[in-house]
């Protein structure tokens, strides 16, 4: 199905073809003992089938931000009106704005990027979200997922446990490749018009995807989109 998909969008791999999409992935969902715990979260629909098609990209913002491993947990408190991010047995701890600043200070060029659920900087929609008491108010994003999105909310992002399934994978996989079409330089109406062929499951989550795209997308430079 996927070939097949990626085939009809004009995506499928030839000697003329450019290089593979770059797709950022949580360093512990490939294997890398970067969790809090000294341990990983393999994932081998990323690790292994998502690695068959795209170059993938590990990052760790915890460990970027020069968090040890082994580390206290931290997690996500609202704090009035703000979300912070805390250190679990020392709230006094705050590391909100470290992992925002990563977020701003990433020099890459993607097409994509598959992150932690769950995790207080890397969770899209899917962090726990606590009151300064500790009680579970929630679900919210971590501050680095939350920092990239609201920076580039045109480039695909997910959860490992978004895709959990064939067809799941092959939605992001159409979204991963049609922002490397955009970013070298390719036409939006172009994809919006090849999308219209295909069969109706993939084709409206690709439009719409293609819609949000055209709402937040500017063009493609030093200053508004991660670059090489």
């Amino acid at each position: 199905m996927l070939t097949e998909l990626l085939r009809e969008m004009g995506f499928e791999p030839s000697p003329g073809r450019p290089e593979r999409p770059r797709v950022a992935a949580s360093a512990c969902l490939l294997g890398q003992p970067v969790r809090y715990d000294g341990g990983h979260k393999y994932h081998a629909g990323v690790a292994s089938t998502l690695a068959a098609r795209v170059t993938l990209v590990p990052l760790c913002p915890e460990t970027a931000i020069g968090l040890p491993v082994p580390r206290p947990p931290i997690q996500v408190v609202l704090v009035g009106e703000a979300q912070r991010v805390r250190g679990l047995a020392a709230p006094n701890e705050d590391f909100s704005d470290a992992l925002a600043d990563y977020a701003d200070g990433l020099a890459l060029a993607l097409d994509g990027v598959v992150l932690k659920s769950r995790s207080p900087s890397c969770g899209f929609g899917t962090t726990p979200l606590h009151d300064e008491s500790g009680r579970e108010l929630g679900f919210t994003s971590g501050a680095f997922a939350a920092r990239l999105h609201a920076r580039l909310p045109a480039l695909p992002l997910c959860n490992d446990s978004d895709l959990d399934g064939d067809d799941a994978l092959a939605h992001f996989l159409l979204q991963v490749h049609c922002h490397q079409h955009w970013r070298l330089g390719g036409s939006l109406a172009d994809l919006r018009q090849r999308a219209r062929h295909l069969a109706p499951s993939p084709r409206q989550p690709l439009l719409r995807y293609l819609q949000r795209f055209e709402r937040h997308h500017r063009p493609f430079t030093k200053s508004t989109s991660l670059q090489q």
